[in-house]
Protein backbone atom coordinates (compact mmCIF):
# COMPACT_ATOMS: atom_id res chain seq x y z
CA UNK A 1 0.00 0.00 0.00
CA UNK A 2 3.02 2.30 0.25
CA UNK A 3 2.79 3.33 -3.39
CA UNK A 4 -0.89 4.26 -3.25
CA UNK A 5 -0.44 7.71 -1.69
CA UNK A 6 2.35 8.45 -4.14
CA UNK A 7 0.10 7.76 -7.10
CA UNK A 8 -2.61 9.96 -5.70
CA UNK A 9 -2.69 13.49 -7.07
CA UNK A 10 -1.74 16.03 -4.44
CA UNK A 11 -4.33 18.79 -4.34
CA UNK A 12 -4.72 21.73 -2.08
CA UNK A 13 -8.30 21.14 -0.95
CA UNK A 14 -9.42 17.79 -2.37
CA UNK A 15 -12.37 19.14 -4.46
CA UNK A 16 -12.11 20.00 -8.17
CA UNK A 17 -13.90 23.35 -8.75
CA UNK A 18 -14.27 22.58 -12.48
CA UNK A 19 -16.07 19.37 -11.74
CA UNK A 20 -18.46 21.21 -9.42
CA UNK A 21 -19.24 23.78 -12.13
CA UNK A 22 -19.88 21.08 -14.74
CA UNK A 23 -22.21 19.25 -12.39
CA UNK A 24 -24.12 22.48 -11.68
CA UNK A 25 -24.59 23.23 -15.41
CA UNK A 26 -25.85 19.71 -16.13
CA UNK A 27 -28.23 19.87 -13.18
CA UNK A 28 -29.67 23.21 -14.31
CA UNK A 29 -30.22 21.90 -17.85
CA UNK A 30 -32.01 18.84 -16.57
CA UNK A 31 -34.06 20.96 -14.19
CA UNK A 32 -35.12 23.26 -17.03
CA UNK A 33 -36.16 20.30 -19.18
CA UNK A 34 -38.09 18.76 -16.30
CA UNK A 35 -39.95 22.04 -15.71
CA UNK A 36 -40.91 22.19 -19.37
CA UNK A 37 -42.38 18.69 -19.32
CA UNK A 38 -44.24 19.41 -16.09
CA UNK A 39 -45.78 22.42 -17.84
CA UNK A 40 -46.89 20.12 -20.66
CA UNK A 41 -48.60 17.79 -18.19
CA UNK A 42 -50.41 20.74 -16.65
CA UNK A 43 -51.61 21.86 -20.07
CA UNK A 44 -52.89 18.38 -20.91
CA UNK A 45 -54.69 18.07 -17.59
CA UNK A 46 -56.31 21.47 -18.24
CA UNK A 47 -57.60 20.44 -21.69
CA UNK A 48 -55.32 22.77 -23.68
CA UNK A 49 -54.30 20.13 -26.23
CA UNK A 50 -53.99 22.66 -29.04
CA UNK A 51 -51.52 24.72 -27.02
CA UNK A 52 -49.51 21.58 -26.32
CA UNK A 53 -49.28 20.69 -30.03
CA UNK A 54 -48.08 24.21 -30.74
CA UNK A 55 -45.30 23.79 -28.14
CA UNK A 56 -44.10 20.37 -29.35
CA UNK A 57 -41.51 21.70 -31.86
CA UNK A 58 -40.10 24.02 -29.20
CA UNK A 59 -39.91 21.20 -26.63
CA UNK A 60 -38.17 18.89 -29.10
CA UNK A 61 -35.64 21.58 -29.96
CA UNK A 62 -35.06 22.26 -26.25
CA UNK A 63 -34.47 18.57 -25.50
CA UNK A 64 -32.08 18.19 -28.44
CA UNK A 65 -30.23 21.36 -27.47
CA UNK A 66 -29.89 20.23 -23.86
CA UNK A 67 -28.47 16.87 -24.92
CA UNK A 68 -25.99 18.51 -27.30
CA UNK A 69 -24.92 21.14 -24.72
CA UNK A 70 -24.40 18.61 -21.93
CA UNK A 71 -22.49 16.25 -24.23
CA UNK A 72 -20.25 19.01 -25.58
CA UNK A 73 -19.55 20.36 -22.10
CA UNK A 74 -18.72 16.90 -20.77
CA UNK A 75 -16.34 16.26 -23.69
CA UNK A 76 -14.70 19.65 -23.22
CA UNK A 77 -14.27 19.02 -19.47
CA UNK A 78 -12.78 15.58 -20.07
CA UNK A 79 -10.33 17.05 -22.57
CA UNK A 80 -9.30 19.76 -20.14
CA UNK A 81 -8.89 17.16 -17.39
CA UNK A 82 -6.62 15.05 -19.61
CA UNK A 83 -4.62 18.14 -20.50
CA UNK A 84 -4.19 19.09 -16.86
CA UNK A 85 -3.30 15.53 -15.84
CA UNK A 86 -0.19 15.75 -18.04
CA UNK A 87 1.10 18.57 -15.82
CA UNK A 88 -0.23 17.59 -12.41
CA UNK A 89 2.38 17.73 -9.66
CA UNK A 90 2.26 14.28 -8.12
CA UNK A 91 4.89 12.52 -6.07
CA UNK A 92 5.53 10.26 -9.05
CA UNK A 93 5.91 13.23 -11.37
CA UNK A 94 8.35 15.00 -9.05
CA UNK A 95 10.40 11.84 -8.70
CA UNK A 96 10.62 11.47 -12.47
CA UNK A 97 11.50 15.11 -13.06
CA UNK A 98 14.14 15.12 -10.31
CA UNK A 99 15.88 12.18 -11.94
CA UNK A 100 16.03 14.06 -15.28
CA UNK A 101 16.83 17.58 -14.08
CA UNK A 102 20.59 17.27 -14.61
CA UNK A 103 20.10 16.32 -18.24
CA UNK A 104 17.71 19.17 -19.05
CA UNK A 105 18.82 22.23 -20.95
CA UNK A 106 18.29 25.71 -19.50
CA UNK A 107 14.84 26.28 -21.00
CA UNK A 108 13.56 22.82 -20.04
CA UNK A 109 14.84 23.24 -16.49
CA UNK A 110 13.14 26.63 -16.25
CA UNK A 111 9.87 25.08 -17.44
CA UNK A 112 10.20 22.32 -14.88
CA UNK A 113 10.66 24.87 -12.08
CA UNK A 114 7.76 26.95 -13.40
CA UNK A 115 5.46 23.94 -13.14
CA UNK A 116 6.52 23.36 -9.55
CA UNK A 117 6.11 26.94 -8.36
CA UNK A 118 2.76 27.61 -10.07
CA UNK A 119 1.03 25.77 -7.23
CA UNK A 120 3.55 25.62 -4.40
CA UNK A 121 0.94 24.29 -1.99
CA UNK A 122 0.45 21.25 -4.23
CA UNK A 123 4.21 20.89 -4.68
CA UNK A 124 4.70 21.01 -0.91
CA UNK A 125 2.13 18.28 -0.32
CA UNK A 126 3.60 16.07 -3.03
CA UNK A 127 7.15 16.60 -1.79
CA UNK A 128 6.17 15.68 1.76
CA UNK A 129 5.25 12.19 0.53
CA UNK A 130 8.70 11.33 -0.75
CA UNK A 131 11.58 13.44 0.62
CA UNK A 132 11.88 11.61 3.93
CA UNK A 133 11.94 8.15 2.35
CA UNK A 134 13.98 9.22 -0.67
CA UNK A 135 16.47 11.99 0.27
CA UNK A 136 18.06 11.52 -3.15
CA UNK A 137 15.09 13.33 -4.69
CA UNK A 138 15.68 16.30 -2.38
CA UNK A 139 19.38 16.43 -3.29
CA UNK A 140 18.61 16.32 -7.01
CA UNK A 141 16.05 19.13 -6.76
CA UNK A 142 18.40 21.33 -4.72
CA UNK A 143 21.25 20.66 -7.16
CA UNK A 144 18.91 21.65 -9.99
CA UNK A 145 18.36 25.09 -8.45
CA UNK A 146 14.79 24.62 -7.22
CA UNK A 147 15.55 25.95 -3.72
CA UNK A 148 16.82 29.27 -5.12
CA UNK A 149 13.73 29.64 -7.29
CA UNK A 150 11.37 28.93 -4.40
CA UNK A 151 13.33 31.32 -2.16
CA UNK A 152 12.66 34.04 -4.73
CA UNK A 153 8.94 33.31 -4.45
CA UNK A 154 9.13 33.59 -0.66
CA UNK A 155 10.72 37.03 -0.84
CA UNK A 156 8.77 38.48 -3.77
CA UNK A 157 5.26 37.00 -3.90
CA UNK A 158 2.37 39.23 -2.81
CA UNK A 159 0.20 36.24 -1.96
CA UNK A 160 0.33 35.35 1.72
CA UNK A 161 -0.51 31.69 1.20
CA UNK A 162 1.94 31.38 -1.67
CA UNK A 163 4.69 32.60 0.69
CA UNK A 164 3.51 30.15 3.37
CA UNK A 165 3.74 27.29 0.86
CA UNK A 166 7.16 28.52 -0.31
CA UNK A 167 8.47 28.37 3.25
CA UNK A 168 7.08 24.85 3.57
CA UNK A 169 8.83 23.71 0.38
CA UNK A 170 12.13 25.22 1.54
CA UNK A 171 11.81 23.36 4.82
CA UNK A 172 11.35 20.07 2.96
CA UNK A 173 14.28 20.77 0.62
CA UNK A 174 16.56 21.81 3.55
CA UNK A 175 19.06 23.58 1.38
CA UNK A 176 21.75 25.24 3.55
CA UNK A 177 21.53 28.30 1.32
CA UNK A 178 17.87 28.82 2.26
CA UNK A 179 18.46 29.36 5.99
CA UNK A 180 19.24 33.06 5.51
CA UNK A 181 16.03 33.62 3.53
CA UNK A 182 13.95 31.73 6.09
CA UNK A 183 15.50 33.68 8.94
CA UNK A 184 14.58 36.93 7.17
CA UNK A 185 11.03 35.58 6.72
CA UNK A 186 10.70 35.41 10.51
CA UNK A 187 10.22 39.20 10.23
CA UNK A 188 7.45 38.89 7.64
CA UNK A 189 4.57 41.27 8.29
CA UNK A 190 2.15 38.33 8.27
CA UNK A 191 2.40 36.06 11.34
CA UNK A 192 1.32 32.98 9.35
CA UNK A 193 4.24 33.43 6.97
CA UNK A 194 6.63 34.07 9.87
CA UNK A 195 5.50 30.91 11.66
CA UNK A 196 5.74 28.87 8.44
CA UNK A 197 9.36 30.03 8.19
CA UNK A 198 9.95 28.95 11.81
CA UNK A 199 8.45 25.53 11.07
CA UNK A 200 10.67 25.21 8.01
CA UNK A 201 13.79 26.02 10.05
CA UNK A 202 12.81 23.37 12.61
CA UNK A 203 13.13 20.71 9.89
CA UNK A 204 16.85 21.41 9.55
CA UNK A 205 19.52 19.88 11.78
CA UNK A 206 22.16 22.60 11.44
CA UNK A 207 23.42 24.93 14.15
CA UNK A 208 22.68 27.91 11.92
CA UNK A 209 19.00 27.00 11.65
CA UNK A 210 18.79 26.32 15.39
CA UNK A 211 20.35 29.69 16.19
CA UNK A 212 17.84 31.36 13.86
CA UNK A 213 14.97 29.70 15.76
CA UNK A 214 16.42 30.84 19.07
CA UNK A 215 16.47 34.33 17.58
CA UNK A 216 12.75 33.91 16.78
CA UNK A 217 11.96 33.74 20.51
CA UNK A 218 12.37 37.52 20.58
CA UNK A 219 9.87 38.14 17.77
CA UNK A 220 6.66 39.67 19.05
CA UNK A 221 4.53 38.44 16.18
CA UNK A 222 5.54 34.82 16.82
CA UNK A 223 4.07 33.01 19.86
CA UNK A 224 7.19 32.17 21.91
CA UNK A 225 5.61 28.98 23.29
CA UNK A 226 5.11 27.60 19.77
CA UNK A 227 8.69 28.47 18.82
CA UNK A 228 9.95 26.80 22.00
CA UNK A 229 7.95 23.69 21.07
CA UNK A 230 9.70 23.64 17.68
CA UNK A 231 13.07 23.99 19.42
CA UNK A 232 12.25 21.06 21.73
CA UNK A 233 11.75 18.76 18.74
CA UNK A 234 14.86 20.13 16.97
CA UNK A 235 17.79 17.70 17.09
CA UNK A 236 20.84 19.97 16.98
CA UNK A 237 24.15 18.46 18.20
CA UNK A 238 25.31 21.62 19.95
CA UNK A 239 21.92 22.89 21.13
CA UNK A 240 23.09 23.16 24.75
CA UNK A 241 25.94 25.54 23.93
CA UNK A 242 23.73 27.70 21.72
CA UNK A 243 21.06 27.97 24.43
CA UNK A 244 23.52 28.69 27.26
CA UNK A 245 25.01 31.62 25.34
CA UNK A 246 21.69 33.39 25.73
CA UNK A 247 21.51 33.01 29.50
CA UNK A 248 23.08 36.47 29.82
CA UNK A 249 20.49 38.11 27.56
CA UNK A 250 19.03 41.43 28.69
CA UNK A 251 15.63 40.18 27.53
CA UNK A 252 13.80 38.40 30.42
CA UNK A 253 11.72 36.43 27.92
CA UNK A 254 14.87 34.95 26.40
CA UNK A 255 16.23 33.97 29.84
CA UNK A 256 12.83 32.45 30.66
CA UNK A 257 12.98 30.16 27.64
CA UNK A 258 16.66 29.39 28.22
CA UNK A 259 15.74 27.94 31.62
CA UNK A 260 12.88 26.00 30.06
CA UNK A 261 14.88 24.56 27.16
CA UNK A 262 17.86 23.57 29.31
CA UNK A 263 15.49 21.68 31.57
CA UNK A 264 14.03 19.96 28.52
CA UNK A 265 17.50 18.92 27.33
CA UNK A 266 18.36 17.64 30.84
CA UNK A 267 22.12 17.79 30.21
CA UNK A 268 23.96 17.72 33.59
CA UNK A 269 26.55 20.13 32.20
CA UNK A 270 23.90 22.87 32.27
CA UNK A 271 23.50 22.82 36.06
CA UNK A 272 25.73 25.91 36.66
CA UNK A 273 23.63 27.94 34.21
CA UNK A 274 20.40 26.74 35.84
CA UNK A 275 21.77 27.80 39.24
CA UNK A 276 22.56 31.22 37.81
CA UNK A 277 19.03 31.56 36.47
CA UNK A 278 17.62 30.43 39.83
CA UNK A 279 18.91 33.76 41.21
CA UNK A 280 17.42 35.82 38.36
CA UNK A 281 15.61 39.03 39.38
CA UNK A 282 12.54 37.97 37.33
CA UNK A 283 10.22 35.56 39.16
CA UNK A 284 9.15 33.80 35.96
CA UNK A 285 12.77 33.01 35.11
CA UNK A 286 13.40 31.68 38.63
CA UNK A 287 10.20 29.61 38.38
CA UNK A 288 11.32 27.95 35.15
CA UNK A 289 14.78 27.38 36.62
CA UNK A 290 13.13 25.77 39.65
CA UNK A 291 11.10 23.40 37.50
CA UNK A 292 14.18 22.56 35.41
CA UNK A 293 15.93 21.45 38.61
CA UNK A 294 13.85 18.28 38.38
CA UNK A 295 16.47 17.25 35.81
CA UNK A 296 19.38 18.44 38.03
CA UNK A 297 18.46 17.47 41.63
CA UNK A 298 20.13 19.99 43.93
CA UNK A 299 18.79 19.89 47.49
CA UNK A 300 20.51 23.09 48.61
CA UNK A 301 19.26 25.16 45.68
CA UNK A 302 15.80 23.62 45.80
CA UNK A 303 15.47 24.47 49.49
CA UNK A 304 16.32 28.07 48.66
CA UNK A 305 13.65 28.21 45.96
CA UNK A 306 11.05 26.65 48.27
CA UNK A 307 11.63 29.68 50.52
CA UNK A 308 11.37 32.20 47.66
CA UNK A 309 9.18 35.24 48.33
CA UNK A 310 7.24 34.57 45.09
CA UNK A 311 4.46 31.99 45.29
CA UNK A 312 5.02 31.22 41.60
CA UNK A 313 8.60 30.14 42.32
CA UNK A 314 7.61 28.17 45.44
CA UNK A 315 4.91 26.36 43.45
CA UNK A 316 7.29 25.32 40.66
CA UNK A 317 9.97 24.35 43.16
CA UNK A 318 7.54 22.10 45.07
CA UNK A 319 6.55 20.40 41.83
CA UNK A 320 10.20 19.88 40.86
CA UNK A 321 11.12 18.55 44.31
CA UNK A 322 8.48 15.86 43.93
CA UNK A 323 9.59 14.97 40.41
CA UNK A 324 13.24 14.76 41.54
CA UNK A 325 12.36 12.57 44.53
CA UNK A 326 14.12 14.83 47.07
CA UNK A 327 12.59 13.16 50.15
CA UNK A 328 14.94 15.08 52.46
CA UNK A 329 12.80 18.13 51.71
CA UNK A 330 9.68 16.51 53.22
CA UNK A 331 9.69 18.74 56.33
CA UNK A 332 9.83 21.92 54.24
CA UNK A 333 7.17 20.67 51.84
CA UNK A 334 4.92 19.71 54.75
CA UNK A 335 5.28 23.26 56.07
CA UNK A 336 4.19 24.56 52.66
CA UNK A 337 0.80 22.90 53.20
CA UNK A 338 0.07 26.05 55.22
CA UNK A 339 1.14 28.37 52.39
CA UNK A 340 -1.19 31.22 51.40
CA UNK A 341 -1.23 30.08 47.76
CA UNK A 342 -3.44 27.16 46.74
CA UNK A 343 -0.99 26.25 43.96
CA UNK A 344 1.89 25.95 46.42
CA UNK A 345 -0.21 23.78 48.76
CA UNK A 346 -1.39 21.60 45.89
CA UNK A 347 2.08 20.98 44.43
CA UNK A 348 3.49 20.32 47.90
CA UNK A 349 0.68 17.80 48.48
CA UNK A 350 1.44 15.98 45.23
CA UNK A 351 5.16 15.93 45.99
CA UNK A 352 4.63 14.49 49.49
CA UNK A 353 2.20 11.90 48.15
CA UNK A 354 4.82 10.86 45.60
CA UNK A 355 7.39 10.41 48.40
CA UNK A 356 5.16 7.79 50.06
CA UNK A 357 6.31 6.41 53.44
CA UNK A 358 9.24 8.84 53.63
CA UNK A 359 6.80 11.75 54.04
CA UNK A 360 4.26 10.06 56.35
CA UNK A 361 5.68 11.35 59.69
CA UNK A 362 5.50 14.95 58.47
CA UNK A 363 2.01 14.47 57.06
CA UNK A 364 0.78 12.96 60.33
CA UNK A 365 2.09 16.01 62.11
CA UNK A 366 0.13 18.32 59.80
CA UNK A 367 -3.11 16.44 60.55
CA UNK A 368 -3.06 18.38 63.83
CA UNK A 369 -2.23 21.75 62.29
CA UNK A 370 -4.21 24.81 63.34
CA UNK A 371 -4.56 25.55 59.64
CA UNK A 372 -7.67 23.86 58.25
CA UNK A 373 -6.28 23.86 54.71
CA UNK A 374 -3.06 22.22 55.88
CA UNK A 375 -5.07 19.44 57.58
CA UNK A 376 -7.10 18.90 54.42
CA UNK A 377 -4.02 18.69 52.22
CA UNK A 378 -2.21 16.37 54.64
CA UNK A 379 -5.24 14.05 54.58
CA UNK A 380 -5.31 14.20 50.78
CA UNK A 381 -1.62 13.26 50.54
CA UNK A 382 -2.03 10.38 53.03
CA UNK A 383 -4.93 9.05 50.96
CA UNK A 384 -3.05 9.47 47.67
CA UNK A 385 0.05 7.64 48.87
CA UNK A 386 -2.00 4.66 50.11
CA UNK A 387 -1.23 5.08 53.81
CA UNK A 388 -4.88 5.71 54.72
CA UNK A 389 -6.02 2.58 52.85
CA UNK A 390 -3.49 0.46 54.76
CA UNK A 391 -4.72 1.83 58.10
CA UNK A 392 -8.34 1.14 57.11
CA UNK A 393 -7.42 -2.48 56.32
CA UNK A 394 -5.55 -2.79 59.62
CA UNK A 395 -8.50 -1.49 61.66
CA UNK A 396 -11.02 -3.62 59.74
CA UNK A 397 -8.98 -6.77 60.35
CA UNK A 398 -8.52 -6.08 64.06
CA UNK A 399 -4.87 -7.13 63.80
CA UNK A 400 -2.07 -5.94 66.07
CA UNK A 401 -1.83 -2.16 65.92
CA UNK A 402 -5.52 -1.55 65.21
CA UNK A 403 -5.73 0.93 68.11
CA UNK A 404 -3.20 3.23 66.43
CA UNK A 405 -5.07 2.85 63.13
CA UNK A 406 -8.28 3.85 64.91
CA UNK A 407 -6.71 7.03 66.27
CA UNK A 408 -5.25 7.94 62.88
CA UNK A 409 -8.57 7.48 61.10
CA UNK A 410 -10.35 9.68 63.65
CA UNK A 411 -7.82 12.42 62.86
CA UNK A 412 -8.31 11.76 59.14
CA UNK A 413 -12.08 12.14 59.45
CA UNK A 414 -11.64 15.39 61.38
CA UNK A 415 -9.56 16.65 58.45
CA UNK A 416 -12.72 16.43 56.32
CA UNK A 417 -11.88 13.06 54.78
CA UNK A 418 -14.95 11.26 56.13
CA UNK A 419 -15.97 10.23 52.62
CA UNK A 420 -12.98 7.91 52.29
CA UNK A 421 -13.90 6.07 55.50
CA UNK A 422 -17.62 5.96 54.64
CA UNK A 423 -16.92 4.39 51.23
CA UNK A 424 -14.60 1.83 52.83
CA UNK A 425 -17.22 0.92 55.44
CA UNK A 426 -19.89 0.57 52.77
CA UNK A 427 -17.72 -1.89 50.85
CA UNK A 428 -17.20 -4.29 53.80
CA UNK A 429 -19.26 -7.48 54.20
CA UNK A 430 -18.04 -8.29 57.73
CA UNK A 431 -20.39 -6.52 60.20
CA UNK A 432 -17.71 -6.32 62.91
CA UNK A 433 -15.20 -4.69 60.57
CA UNK A 434 -17.88 -2.31 59.36
CA UNK A 435 -18.76 -1.42 62.97
CA UNK A 436 -15.14 -0.50 63.71
CA UNK A 437 -15.10 2.02 60.87
CA UNK A 438 -18.50 3.44 61.80
CA UNK A 439 -17.21 3.93 65.35
CA UNK A 440 -14.42 6.05 63.88
CA UNK A 441 -16.96 8.29 62.17
CA UNK A 442 -19.05 8.59 65.33
CA UNK A 443 -16.03 9.49 67.47
CA UNK A 444 -14.86 12.08 64.96
CA UNK A 445 -18.30 13.73 65.01
CA UNK A 446 -18.34 13.88 68.79
CA UNK A 447 -14.82 15.30 69.02
CA UNK A 448 -15.62 17.88 66.36
CA UNK A 449 -18.73 18.94 68.30
CA UNK A 450 -16.75 19.22 71.53
CA UNK A 451 -14.08 21.24 69.75
CA UNK A 452 -16.74 23.64 68.45
CA UNK A 453 -18.09 24.10 71.99
CA UNK A 454 -14.60 24.85 73.29
CA UNK A 455 -14.13 27.52 70.63
CA UNK A 456 -17.53 29.17 71.24
CA UNK A 457 -17.33 32.51 73.10
CA UNK A 458 -18.53 32.50 76.68
CA UNK A 459 -22.06 33.78 77.20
Amino acid sequence: MRGAPQRRTATASGDDPGQTIRFTVVALCLLGTACAYVACIVLVMGGHIDVLFALLPWLAATAAGTILAVTAYALFGAGQERLRSRHQITAERIREMAAQIDSLDTSQRAEFKRQLITRLDVTRDALSEIVEQEPRVRDELVAGGLAERVAFELTSSRSKWHRVAAAGVLGLLRSPGSVTVLKAALDDSDPDVAYAAAQALSLYSSSTAYAALLFALTKERLPAARVASLLESFRCPNARELIERRAESDNPQVRYWVAYLLGSLADPRSEPVIEQLAHDPEEDVRANAAESLASFPNERLMRQLLDDHSWVVRSHAAKAAGAAGLTALSPRLAALLEDRSWWVRQNATLALAAFGEAAVPWLLSQLHSEDRFARNKAAEALIRCGYAARQIDLLASGAVGWENAHGFLVDLARAEARGTIERAAGGLSDPRAQRRLLDVLKESEESSANHAVDLAPAA
